[in-house]
C-alpha cells in the first residue's frame, strides 16, 4: 500500500507550532487559576459546643459538627467566600478560644452581653429563644415559672446568661453549675437537683432523640426572658465581622436564613 504524506511548509509548521504552544498555555492557564482560586479561598476555624443540638451537636455517625449555627455559618461562608472548619469546644471554653486565637469564630447558641463584649464582636442576631427547665418523670408538678422553684436546687450549664440570672435571683436553695447536660440530667434523676435548665430548644432535641430517660421537659414554663444568639470573632476583627453581618442581612431579605431556622424547628 502506498501512503501519501504532506509536508508542512516551514512557515505552516511554525504556525502551527504556535497555535499549539497557545491552546496549551491557555489550557495550563486555566488549570492553574482554577487550582490557585480554590487554594486562595481561606479556611476559618469554628468553635462549637459538641452536645447543644438543635444549635450545634456532634454527629456520632459523620463524628462531625452539624446544627442551626454551623448551617448558618456555612451559608455565609459561600456567601462571602471562605470555608468553615469546626472544632469540637466546650461552651465555657469559646471565648478564651477566641481571644486566644484557637478559632476564629465562635458558633453557638451564645448571647451577647456586656461582659462578653468587653473581648469579642458579636453579629447581628441570628435569632433568639429563651430557657426551658427539665424534672424527674415522677415530678408531676406543672411548673410555670422560676418562682415556683423556689426553695429548691437547681442546675443550669457553666456560662450560660440564665444560670447567672438564677445566682442573682437569690432565690433557691442552691443552683449548681454543670459543664455536661448529661451530668444535670443525671442529677435530675437522681434527686440531687428539682429542676435543670438549659435553652429550651436543646432540652426539646435531647428530649426527643431520647436522651433525657428519667427526666421530662416542662413545657408549660414561660422562661425569664428571650435572648438573641449570635455569631461571635474575636475583637477587633472588624473585617470578618462585616461579612458575617452582610451575608446575614441577605439571608434574612432574602428568607434563607428562615429555611434554615424552619429546618431545625426554630422558626418563629
Amino acid at each position: 500500500m502506498l501512503r501519501f504524506t504532506r509536508e508542512l511548509r516551514p512557515a505552516a509548521r511554525l504556525q502551527a507550532v504556535q497555535r499549539f504552544a497557545l491552546q496549551a498555555g491557555v489550557a495550563l492557564s486555566m488549570m492553574l487559576g482554577a487550582t490557585l482560586s480554590h487554594a486562595d479561598t481561606p479556611t476559618l476555624t469554628a468553635g462549637s459546643p459538641p452536645s447543644s443540638a438543635p444549635t450545634t451537636f456532634m454527629d456520632v455517625k459523620t463524628q462531625k459538627i452539624e446544627g442551626l449555627m454551623p448551617d448558618v455559618v456555612d451559608a455565609i461562608g459561600k456567601r462571602e467566600g471562605f470555608n468553615v472548619s469546626f472544632d469540637a469546644v466546650p461552651f465555657s471554653a469559646l471565648i478564651q478560644s477566641a481571644v486566644s486565637g484557637k478559632i476564629d469564630i465562635i458558633v453557638a447558641g451564645m448571647t451577647p452581653t456586656p461582659k462578653r463584649a468587653e473581648v469579642v464582636d458579636f453579629s447581628q442576631p441570628v435569632t433568639a429563644f429563651g430557657e426551658g427547665i427539665i424534672v424527674k418523670d415522677s415530678n408531676k408538678t406543672d411548673y410555670k415559672s422560676v418562682q415556683d422553684l423556689k426553695g429548691t436546687v437547681v442546675g443550669a450549664p457553666t456560662g450560660t446568661d440564665y444560670g447567672d440570672q438564677l445566682v442573682k435571683l437569690g432565690i433557691f436553695k442552691e443552683v449548681k453549675m454543670y459543664d455536661s447536660p448529661a451530668d444535670m440530667t443525671r442529677d435530675v434523676v437522681l434527686g440531687r437537683i428539682t429542676a435543670g435548665f438549659s435553652d429550651y430548644p436543646i432540652l426539646k432535641a435531647q428530649e426527643a432523640s431520647g436522651g433525657l430517660r428519667g427526666a421530662r421537659v416542662v413545657n408549660d414554663y414561660v422562661p425569664m426572658e428571650k435572648f438573641d444568639i449570635a455569631i461571635a470573632v474575636k475583637k477587633g476583627n472588624g473585617a470578618l465581622l462585616a461579612k458575617i453581618n452582610d451575608a446575614l442581612t441577605k439571608m434574612k431579605a432574602d428568607g434563607s436564613l428562615n429555611a434554615i431556622l424552619k429546618k431545625w424547628n426554630l422558626a418563629s
